[in-house]
């Protein structure tokens, strides 16, 4: 037994010897390091409570296959520390000998500049999933050894329904441990609509997975989508096999594209990539020298009165110009690497200013603005006439300034200045999709902010993070003491609202109060806004937030005869940022 015990100390920090329910009867090794607490704390603790939920589940079936007789690797698994820290450590296992159901346990501390970035659910980010690819890749020698596989899953076992429940909850973390499980190295990565990628190999069936889950749920997956690719070295260059990659994930999370993926290796994928990316760029330009895109308005309200603060001002193309171009984010990040991105953060003010001009005087809109254009001299000269210009007059009050984070500020001092001379001018400055980039508190450190903007994803996190809560609702505090208003992005439900308020999050963007409008729309019913508001000298807009739901959704022709209403808008749903 101790030279058991001696050659699991070998390669691990901590060994836990286990009874068959998983209770822990000894313990020896760095358990203060591995967990926070002492193996006397430990001692009769069930070994999966110690681990993080997601883990659970996940442990459960490697035990199974265990028992099972079955080759079970060495696994990465994260253990609890304290309210909000986890440890990553590596598992092993192997039976006690001499005694019925009981286990040895090794546990080996991962240095954290080597453990893979991970969600919440364990699944890895983009950025490591494409690392552990590349290690993959160089593991064949020439000849693919693993495959890409992706899978989608149908939509009601991903439904925002199913994920509200605890049943349906328990049913996800059944799948996503299968997932885990059965893939190579436990590396999965979630594609959203539905959609995983994960690593398999190269002889294994790419059906398996999938019918592991239809056994496991007892759900019959009645149209899973599966396509698999070989990771082979025909390319040379990791920056090439990144792109053919990253195109293959995006292809697939869309579902429209999905069916129509045909690659059968990589340099097929790097192809497609590179022949979008020239129509893309094209595309691009045609739409800035054109001026073929248009704005979409959405409110931003008070989340405890319901009064609508500004819009929001949004970028859509028209029909058929935007070939290639899945979003607004994808065009602005073109636009930066094309260096066009000033002349259209230009032409998006004048078209913001005019719009203004139109609109009542109580009605306010933000206009986003790229951090490449922020810090350029060149823009900030341009945009200084224009808004002195005797054609752009307007009240500064009423153009607010959004600050995107698409590419990382780097002349610290040009935008500062720039923005100091709004502030002093009037505008109001908005820090969007904060929490999403690197660069988010350097920001709010550096730059006169009005509105701090918590990133959609990372306030949709929240719902099931308590790490994500704990964070913004630090935000919220600060941004509070440093006196700026804080907004929730993607606050599609009540439910969602409640946690906002509960955060300590101040104002609230999303569908839940309005779907983005057209000018026209707007306009068609800014007159009977504008009445409900008489003159406010906040200039601020009452919305019952008790109708705001249904009225909100309603056509112009079915108005209430208590509460303004938005028009209804004839917009695809989608988050553009």
């Amino acid at each position: 037994m101790e030279q058991l015990a001696a050659l699991a100390f070998a390669a691990a920090d901590v060994l836990f010897e286990v009874d068959r329910a998983f209770r822990i009867r000894n313990i020896g090794g760095s358990i203060q390091k591995l967990t926070g607490h002492s193996a006397r704390t430990v001692r009769n603790m069930s070994l999966f409570d110690m681990l993080v939920p997601a883990d659970r589940i996940f442990l459960k079936r490697v035990v199974e296959a265990f028992d099972q007789g079955k080759s079970v690797k060495r696994t990465a698994v994260r253990f609890l520390r304290g309210e909000s820290e986890t440890t990553v450590a590596m598992l092993g296992m192997t039976i006690m000998p001499g005694s019925i159901g009981e286990r040895l346990v090794t546990a080996t501390i991962l240095d954290r500049g080597f453990a893979p970035s991970s969600t919440e659910d364990g699944f890895l980010d983009r950025a490591s999933f494409l690392n552990m690819a590349r290690h993959m890749i160089s593991a064949g020698e020439g000849t693919a050894q693993f495959n890409l596989v992706m899978l989608a899953l149908p939509l009601m076992m991903n439904s925002a329904a199913m994920r509200g429940t605890a049943l349906g909850q328990t049913f996800l973390a059944e799948i996503e441990s299968i997932l885990r499980f059965n893939s190579e190295n436990g590396a999965v990565t979630r594609l959203g609509n539905g959609a995983y990628a994960y690593f398999q190999k190269a002889e294994d069936d790419p059906n398996l997975i999938a019918q592991k889950i239809s056994e496991a749920t007892q759900a019959m997956l009645t149209h899973p989508c599966i396509q698999k690719l070989p990771l082979d070295t025909l390319l040379m260059e990791y920056s090439e096999i990144e792109t053919a990659l990253n195109y293959a994930l995006e292809m697939f999370a869309d579902e429209k594209t999905r069916q129509e993926m045909t690659f059968e290796n990589l340099p097929d994928c790097l192809a497609a990539a590179n022949s979008r990316d020239r129509g893309m760029v094209t595309s691009c330009r045609n739409i800035i020298r054109d001026e073929t895109f248009f704005q979409v308005l959405q409110p931003i309200l008070t989340l405890k009165t319901g009064i609508i603060q500004h819009y929001e001002v949004l970028t859509r193309f028209a029909e058929g110009v935007a070939r290639g171009i899945a979003n607004t984010g994808d065009f602005i990040q073109i636009a930066e690497q094309i260096g066009m991105i000033n002349t259209f953060d230009l032409l998006n003010c004048v078209k913001t200013i005019r719009l203004l001009q139109q609109l009542p005087n109580g009605i306010r809109l933000a206009l986003n603005v790229s951090g490449r254009s922020v810090q350029s001299a060149e823009f900030a000269s341009q945009i200084m006439n224009l808004l002195d210009s005797a054609e752009m007059k307007v009240t500064p009050s009423r153009l607010l300034i959004e600050i995107t984070e698409t590419r990382g500020i780097t002349n610290f001092e040009g935008a500062t200045a720039l923005l100091q001379w709004l502030v002093k001018r009037g505008h109001r400055i908005c820090l969007d999709d904060f929490g999403a980039g690197a660069m988010s508190f350097e920001y709010l450190r550096r730059f006169p902010v009005d509105f701090v903007k918590i990133d959609g994803h990372f306030f949709r996190n929240a719902m099931t993070s308590g790490r994500d809560r704990i964070l913004i609702r630090a935000i919220a505090r600060c941004s509070f003491e440093l006196g700026c208003r804080t907004v929730a992005e993607m606050i599609e439900t009540e439910v969602d609202a409640a946690l906002a308020k509960e955060l300590g999050v101040e104002c609230g963007q999303g569908w839940l109060f309005g779907k983005p409008v057209t000018a026209d729309q707007l306009l068609a019913s800014a007159g009977r806004v504008a009445s409900m508001q008489g003159a406010s000298a906040r200039e601020e807009i009452a919305v019952s937030r008790t109708t705001s739901l249904p009225h909100q959704r309603a056509v112009a022709e079915q108005p209430s005869s208590s509460s303004p209403t938005l028009a209804k808008p004839e917009i695809v749903r989608k988050k553009i940022t």
